[in-house]
């Protein structure tokens, strides 16, 4: 299970179930990812964060395919990873003089 070490679960509103399913109903079953993925079947099935974190607005909320959603969160992931790369300073080779 993806989310057996995460408290993400714990952190959705009391009211999730409903939030999902007006995203849902507002999106008519679509994927409204801006960039499908190749396996996109054109029909959502996960509810997504457009921004990641803990807004549960609807505004921030869309229907993604599993292979969009999937994808999406690849991105965002390594972009994470990338930052954290970058925060670090450079070190200087130890075989220099310097």
């Amino acid at each position: 299970m993806a989310w057996a070490t995460s408290t993400r679960s714990k952190r959705l509103p009391k009211d999730w179930a409903k939030r999902r399913t007006q995203v849902r109903d507002r999106a008519h079953g679509q994927c409204q990812a801006t960039h499908h993925h190749p396996r996109c079947p054109g029909t959502g099935a996960e509810c997504d964060h457009i921004i990641p974190g803990d807004d549960h607005s609807l505004e921030n909320l869309q229907w993604l395919s599993k292979a969009c959603h999937q994808a999406k969160t690849a991105r965002e992931s390594a972009a994470r990873s990338r930052a954290r790369t970058r925060l670090r300073p450079a070190e200087k080779h130890p075989g220099l003089k310097g």
